[in-house]
């Protein structure tokens, strides 16, 4: 794709739109694509590594582990969903280090009790604020002087209401946090209210069918919002193209009628790299037959 092609304000630097990527080969279409930057989504590495819901089963362990391969697989920036941090302010730091070591670009680090919940799904709650704010300055410290974007969010719109989120998002501000971020505003007038009273860079989770009203660039980037998240388009695309196309073979028996649904054997393999694996082969079997 062409700089030509790509939105107006993405390309004059206005906005920044940030895709989900749930496993290697979701952040290899993404980079492919030309994205700088991509979020590694829990929701979508809950429902791709275990088969379940984004309901704080999901672990720091497996969570590191996902994160360890997208860094080695791709050169975009790769922003992991740090969920509650997993514990305290320790638990923070192991994690904000961890993924320091690995080359990560940022975390984004969420205000709600654990086990948590998806921000746009029921049933959540939220910690004390200043507990949050501990995490936030622990994962700041733990950075030192590391390229990594941390990203404070709030749930407390849900669950304390709209006045009470942007109280604590400025706090999250004052104890270190890059960019801010309160989850699931369920208006236009609610965006714009998080645009006018909290200082940028600030971000928007956009989910379809989820809470949040999917906005234009245009209008988003008026209400003061930077970073637009399409967080989970992608897994559900992933998931509606597999649920055609064996549907397709369950009921016909082949995959003739899919046509251009399907990438092509050489087009996968060019994804993937196989020429580049042939060529390495090809150079160390040389080697070998000169010996």
């Amino acid at each position: 794709m062409s700089n030509d092609d790509v939105h107006p304000l993405i390309r004059q630097g206005r906005i920044m739109v940030v895709p989900g990527v749930y496993d290697v080969l979701s952040a290899k279409i993404a980079e492919r694509a030309g994205f700088p930057a991509a979020v590694l989504t829990g929701y979508g590495v809950s429902a791709s590594y275990l088969g379940e819901p984004d309901f704080g089963i999901l672990t720091q362990t497996e969570v590191l582990d996902v994160a360890r391969r997208l860094t080695a697989a791709v050169k975009i920036g790769v922003i992991v969903d740090g969920d509650t941090g997993y514990g305290g302010p320790l638990n923070v730091q192991r994690l904000v280090k961890e993924l320091v070591t690995m080359g990560a670009r940022g975390v984004i680090l969420e205000d709600q009790r654990w086990p948590k919940r998806c921000g746009h799904m029921r049933n959540k709650d939220v910690i004390e604020a200043e507990e949050h704010a501990a995490k936030i300055r622990a994962a700041r410290d733990a950075r030192g002087e590391a390229r990594f974007m941390i990203t404070a969010r709030t749930d407390a719109l849900e669950t304390d209401g709209l006045q009470e989120a942007i109280r604590r998002a400025s706090l999250y501000k004052e104890a270190g946090a890059d960019v801010l971020f309160v989850e699931g505003p369920r208006s236009k007038e609610e965006l714009a209210e998080i645009g006018r009273r909290l200082p940028p860079p600030l971000a928007v989770n956009l989910i379809e069918g989820g809470r949040t009203p999917i906005c234009s660039p245009e209008e988003l980037a008026e209400m003061g919002f930077f970073s637009l998240g399409f967080v989970l388009s992608g897994l559900y695309a992933a998931a509606r193209a597999l649920e055609r196309t064996f549907g397709e073979l369950r009921r016909q028996g082949t995959t003739a009628g899919l046509g251009d649904a399907l990438m092509s054997f050489d087009e996968f393999n060019s994804l993937v790299g196989v020429e580049e694996r042939y060529a390495s082969d090809e150079r160390y079997r040389a080697h070998n037959e000169r010996r």
